[in-house]
């Protein structure tokens, strides 16, 4: 059975066709729960969400605001917890894993980036993409080595230098995508990130996205409400009354 026939039984409702789903797939999400008090009224966001996503994937996740996109890309990066369900990625149940370790596991295999791009101001683009590496206890010459690969690599060749205000809206971006990437993590969650950027940025973004999908074999999962980035993606999937589907 290919990658695709596994990825159709398990999307289908056949998983228990599946010896092993959690080794099938890079990133399996089985029977999430998701459930927020508004006012003393409970809304439940996912209800029993399942997906099984390859190394490599790149999905959309698209819909109308409010139906728990965000808070999807949220648990999948352990950045919140799931009232029940697992998440395994590379087999692992992360969320077995204590807060230090799950810290871990996000600075190492994980990349953000969000549509505002949380820069340190008074820092230069190197040293803002530095930052994950040096969190990770790299030396200063190996991390600003890497975050320079980068940022040449995004496009930023003549601002390594420059202050986070010196550069325009779809620099600032770039930034943010280099420091997700300063790593080389396996997996990419990234929520609108071209939501704040004019048409010719955001292709460019999209451009490179599909560029490092191809270069690194990267799962990326992106939150967007831009149809042409979403048409680029390998899948599109929704939420709808709390399940995970094919959009």
């Amino acid at each position: 059975m290919d990658d695709k026939q596994v990825a159709q039984q398990y999307r289908s409702g056949e998983k228990e066709h599946l010896q092993n789903p959690a080794s099938d797939f890079f990133l399996l999400c089985d029977h999430l729960k998701k459930s927020f008090q508004n006012n003393g009224a409970r809304i439940d966001v996912l209800k029993d969400a399942n997906i099984g996503i390859h190394k490599g994937e790149t999905i959309a996740v698209t819909g109308v605001s409010g139906i728990g996109k965000s808070t999807f890309l949220h648990i999948v990066g352990t950045l919140d917890r799931p009232d029940s369900g697992t998440i395994h990625i590379q087999g692992k149940d992360v969320f077995r894993e204590n807060d230090v370790q799950l810290a871990k596991l996000r600075n190492t295999k994980i990349g953000f980036v969000f549509q505002f791009h949380h820069l340190l101001q008074e820092f230069s683009a190197i040293e803002n993409v530095s930052i994950p590496a040096l969190i990770n206890r790299m030396d200063k010459q190996e991390a600003y080595a890497l975050s320079e690969k980068i940022l040449v690599r995004v496009g930023l060749k003549d601002r390594l230098k420059h202050r986070v205000n010196e550069l325009s809206g779809g620099e600032q971006q770039r930034v943010a995508l280099a420091r997700s990437l300063v790593l080389s993590p396996l997996l990419l969650l990234a929520d609108e990130p071209t939501g704040n950027l004019d048409k010719k940025n955001s292709e460019q973004v999209h451009e490179l996205l599909l560029e490092l999908n191809h270069e690194l074999s990267m799962t990326m999962i992106i939150v967007t409400h831009n149809a042409d980035l979403a048409n680029i993606m390998s899948r599109r999937i929704t939420i709808l009354d709390g399940q995970l589907v094919e959009a």
